[in-house]
């Protein structure tokens, strides 16, 4: 048991909870996780879990993992499928996993019955066309079909007939009994069922008939003991509804309370599953884990943190008030976690080749690299320097810029964990072009054994050629172009969706790595030094190790 006294609320929705909670109306706090499988979940969805699981927590209660899955024409077992997954990744366990098909189909049906009976629903002939015609406008108040004031013996006799397959699809529809002229709109006798013969992914035919959402959610959440239904503000015009069907179709103590707080609106991001799912159907990225969504299952791909992602959605808050949240603070967070976890790695991602001169040919030596300064128990890896070795092309300058404090003709540098070097000539290609670099090292200053009292200004890394073998590194922009900061409401006022994108985003090119990393298996994550953050993606092989770049080691946000 949670002592209430002891619990501080740190937002408006827990505020409410705790004084519910303290008056007795209600009981315990059980929360759900509704999702729709229409496709996979992004970093939206993930702020809306957060919020149901922490907030049932925080009480001593528990969420459900609910499947709403109410329309066959979109639903699919392959996202269904994928939730559980997702939320094992987030760290979260729910109660239990429910189909709402499965557990609350036959119950719906029953308190639709028992609706109409009691006078608050009828059956209505009347086309999905000849409905809107007669809903209204926001100035104007709606119009009564001719069917609202049929016989409810009447309307119980059509609806058994739609359910027993005796009528065709969208021929008729269950409406609630509410107000044609009511300032909000939605009440205007919504639809609560309709025909329709889609094979559905759980119950295969077994229904003909299904209930739309705004109906049959809150009964699942009254169904399945919810006592509060968590949800953004865009279904803040919905609750007055979700209201009403508890009131006029539950009718039982404790119901559910829906309360909204602000959807997570991130700038230069897609998200919206319609607009992902014609991406992954046109084939313009990989699919929903694409590096470049940020679905759950993209954020782990691209070497995103879990533990990154909430602490980005927790620094927000729960408010009810809406606001545009930029990329640099997810970024923030994502590399703050990383830079705790990730294992260090040399790894060249522009190669330039130098030739130690006065290293003997054949021989190696070891080095040690550490794995992450930031955790004692990380430990080190073994790396080698020899003869032959690679660094990056922007490590060497003829001319360099002032105050570079890397390697030029004539100067020095130390190379990471291994010797001071010293740059001596430049060999250049037939086209003008820096072929490879001829240095000397300087014997006596090894990293951990240098008595020799030479200063250098800058350490760079490097791989030996008998430590190196080549990797693809897959580079990433913003799907979407810089100048839509708002995609999604680019999309909805007519832009093409061709036009918002990005048309490099993704970028393929070669590195040398340290050996090492052939160890490393996918999605396991790391710092290529003074480069940024890498993960092994899941497309590697034997031949061709692939590292996403998942975000870079510089930290543009301001707090």
């Amino acid at each position: 048991m949670v002592d209430l006294d002891k619990i501080e609320p740190s937002n408006f929705i827990e505020d409410e909870i705790l004084a519910d909670l303290k008056a007795g109306r209600a009981k315990e706090v059980i929360t759900r996780c509704p999702p729709e499988p229409s496709g996979y979940w992004h970093i939206g969805h993930c702020k809306a879990w957060l919020i149901d699981f922490d907030t049932a927590i925080k009480f001593g209660g528990y969420t459900y993992l609910r499947m709403d899955d109410t329309n066959p024409s979109r639903e699919q077992g392959e996202f269904a499928d994928s939730y559980l997954e997702d939320l094992k990744w987030l760290g979260y366990v729910p109660k239990a996993l429910v189909y709402a098909s499965e557990a609350y189909f036959d119950k719906i049906y029953e308190i639709a019955e028992q609706m109409i009976m009691d006078g608050y629903a009828y059956v209505d002939e009347l086309s999905q066309e000849e409905q809107l015609s007669l809903k209204g406008t926001l100035t104007e108040a709606g119009k009564n079909s001719p069917f609202r004031d049929r016989p409810k013996e009447e309307s119980l006799k059509l609806f058994r007939e739609m359910k027993d397959r005796k009528h065709p699809d969208g021929s008729l529809t269950l409406r609630a009994k509410i107000d044609m002229a009511h300032p909000n709109i939605l009440m205007r006798d919504p639809i609560m069922y309709k025909i329709s013969r889609e094979h559905h992914y759980k119950t295969g035919d077994k229904w003909c008939i299904y209930p739309i959402y705004d109906f049959a959610h809150p009964m699942e959440d009254a169904l399945e003991g919810v006592t509060y239904s968590l949800c953004d503000t865009s279904f803040r015009v919905h609750r007055e509804l979700y209201e009403w069907f508890i009131e006029h179709g539950w009718k039982k103590p404790f119901p559910p309370k829906q309360r909204e707080f602000s959807p997570l609106n991130l700038e230069n991001v897609l998200l919206g599953k319609r607009y992902l799912k014609a991406l992954v159907e046109t084939k313009k990225v990989m699919g929903w884990d694409d590096p470049r969504f940020l679905t759950i299952v993209g954020m782990k791909r691209r070497g995103y943190t879990a533990e990154g992602v909430k602490n980005f959605i927790r620094s927000l808050g729960v408010v009810a008030s809406e606001s545009t949240i930029p990329f640099s603070s997810l970024e923030h967070f994502i590399r703050e976690d990383l830079n705790k976890i990730a294992t260090r790695a040399m790894v060249v991602l522009d190669p330039l080749k130098i030739i130690i001169e006065n290293y003997e040919e054949g021989k190696t030596e070891t080095i040690e690299v550490e794995n992450n300064p930031n955790d004692e128990n990380a430990g080190k890896h073994k790396g080698l320097f020899g003869r032959e070795i690679y660094i990056e092309k922007e490590d060497f300058s003829l001319n360099p810029p002032p105050k570079y404090n890397r390697l030029v003709v004539g100067g020095m540098v130390r190379l990471k964990g291994a010797y001071i070097i010293k740059c001596n000539d430049v060999v250049l290609k037939d086209d003008g072009s820096i072929d490879y670099l001829k240095c000397e090292y300087i014997p006596g200053t090894k990293s951990g054994q240098d008595n020799s009292g030479i200063k250098v200004k800058g350490t760079i890394h490097f791989v030996a050629k008998e430590n190196a073998f080549e990797c693809t590194i897959r580079n990433f922009k913003n799907l979407t172009k810089e100048e839509y900061i708002w995609p999604g409401k680019a999309l909805k006022q007519g832009v093409e969706i061709d036009e918002i994108l990005e048309p490099n985003s993704m970028v393929e090119t070669k590195g040398i790595a340290e050996k090492f990393l052939l160890e490393s298996k996918p999605y396991d994550k790391f710092q290529f030094m003074r480069k940024g953050y890498f993960t092994l993606d899941k497309d590697s092989t034997s031949n061709n190790y692939i590292f996403n770049s998942t975000i870079s080691l510089k930290d543009g946000f301001k707090k």
